[in-house]
């Protein structure tokens, strides 16, 4: 079962926030964690236990680090320990990972990390270690956010967890939300990964300059609809059980810069990792070495929140050469020039990762570089390639349109101007989307 199949949005869901508002307060928490467990069950059974094991042994040792407090030297070795045991746990289970899916088994990277973030908190005491089990597991295995995010600390939703209010009002947000997040998981991140496989499936005699621009940029596109999709409907999912998570994707694609790219796209994962970098690299004003080592160790950690392959790590690494650029003086030279042109040249530099993303080995993505610019005497097209162009051209223009927040401005115009006209016309359009992606998940 996932987020956007017919039994969770018909049966699951449904049922789940029934029993969820029929609890009486004090037990929501505890409500939640079942249906979370239950959700991870129905989709990840055989890894309930190292789940479940995960989370207790964490919790566990955080209480024994409490008690511990005037032995440092225990509480290193335990710390040490949690750490080696969430970075097996990730690296050895993420061989599950393959190119353009989500993490396997589902959500191991997402209980992971936040559970040794919270661990690194007690450790530091920049938190108090939580004594209520069922208020840490809901922390960590809150079904909405395990297939891919947002990555959020304990600091953020502790208050939340201790103290929420259900409203209509965030009720039907969240409903809007979610129904926004399927349509854009289903109808066009789908799609879009579709085109992705029909064009990499391509032999070496088939590949074409067309082809490869067309399969790198409906990878591009199927990655952002599909993760920034997941990241909507948790969001959505969550205020429909009271919690606000942050914002993981803003559109990304229309960034002035590539450092802007990185600050917009899987925003949460960025400023975690961030976040527990040693001081001296965190601060405003830095030396050379420090901004290197800062810039770097996080886009590597963002890069390989995709999975270790090589190419993810290179991938990282392309980032991290463009963001000291820009702090070297291209990102000077970029504020003085027109928006368009800031803009044609991030999306250019984005565009062209994604074809060291879209190869299984280095190898792979160099052929297909080379491909696209013509290296090697390819063809420009072929048959193949042009029809899948041509029947889906509609398709490519509505998400790069989707990608930028042109739609979103004549909305927000639009309610200042008409605001009953445009609830209604948000009603229908709303409800349609729902009734499509629901043919689309029929079919």
């Amino acid at each position: 079962m996932t987020l956007y199949s017919l039994t969770f949005i018909y049966l699951f869901l449904p049922f789940s926030v029934l029993i969820y508002y029929i609890t009486p307060k004090r037990a929501k928490n505890a409500i939640l964690v079942l249906i979370s467990l239950s959700f991870y069950t129905l989709a990840e059974p055989k890894y309930l236990p190292l789940m479940v094991g995960s989370v207790l042994f964490d919790y566990a040792v955080c209480r024994l680090m409490e008690r511990l407090d005037d032995k440092e030297k225990l509480r290193k070795a335990l710390m040490l320990t949690v750490l080696i045991k969430n970075a097996m746990l990730v690296i050895l289970l993420s061989a599950f990972t393959q190119n353009r899916e989500l993490w396997r088994p589902l959500g191991v990277m997402i209980y992971a990390v936040t559970s040794l973030g919270y661990t690194l908190d007690v450790y530091e005491r920049e938190t108090e270690c939580e004594h209520n089990l069922i208020d840490f597991a809901l922390f960590c295995v809150l079904f909405v956010k395990l297939p891919a995010g947002p990555l959020v600390r304990w600091n953020e939703l502790r208050g939340q967890i201790k103290d929420r209010r259900p409203s209509l009002s965030t009720m039907s947000e969240g409903v809007i939300l979610y129904i926004q997040g399927l349509a854009k998981k289903v109808l066009i991140g789908g799609n879009m990964t579709a085109i992705y496989d029909q064009l990499a499936a391509f032999s070496r005699s088939e590949q074409s300059v067309v082809s490869s621009w067309l399969m790198t940029a409906a990878l591009a596109f199927a990655i952002y609809f599909n993760l920034s999709s997941l990241c909507d409907m948790a969001r959505g999912l969550a205020k429909m059980f009271s919690l606000e998570l942050p914002r993981n994707f803003y559109y990304p694609y229309q960034s002035r810069s590539v450092t802007e790219f990185v600050s917009r796209f899987n925003i949460t994962v960025s400023d975690f990792f961030r976040a527990y970098l040693p001081e001296r690299l965190r601060g405003e004003l830095q030396n050379g070495t420090a901004l290197v080592l800062n810039i770097g160790i996080v886009t590597l950690f963002w890069g390989a929140w995709f999975g270790f392959r090589v190419n993810y790590i290179i991938w990282g690494l392309y980032f991290v050469l463009f963001q000291l650029l820009e702090k070297l003086g291209l990102g000077t030279l970029l504020k003085k020039l027109p928006v368009l042109f800031t803009r044609m040249y991030t999306f250019a530099v984005v565009l062209l990762s994604f074809v060291i993303f879209a190869g299984n080995n280095v190898d792979q993505s160099i052929r297909y570089f080379k491909t696209m610019l013509g290296i090697g005497s390819p063809k420009l097209y072929t048959d193949t390639a042009m029809y899948i162009a041509s029947s889906n051209y509609i398709l490519l223009i509505i998400a790069f349109v989707l990608c930028t927040s042109l739609v979103h401005t004549l909305l927000v115009s639009l309610r200042k101007k008409v605001p009953v006209f445009c609830q209604i016309v948000n009603i229908v359009i709303n409800t349609l989307l729902l009734v499509v992606s629901t043919a689309f998940l029929v079919v």
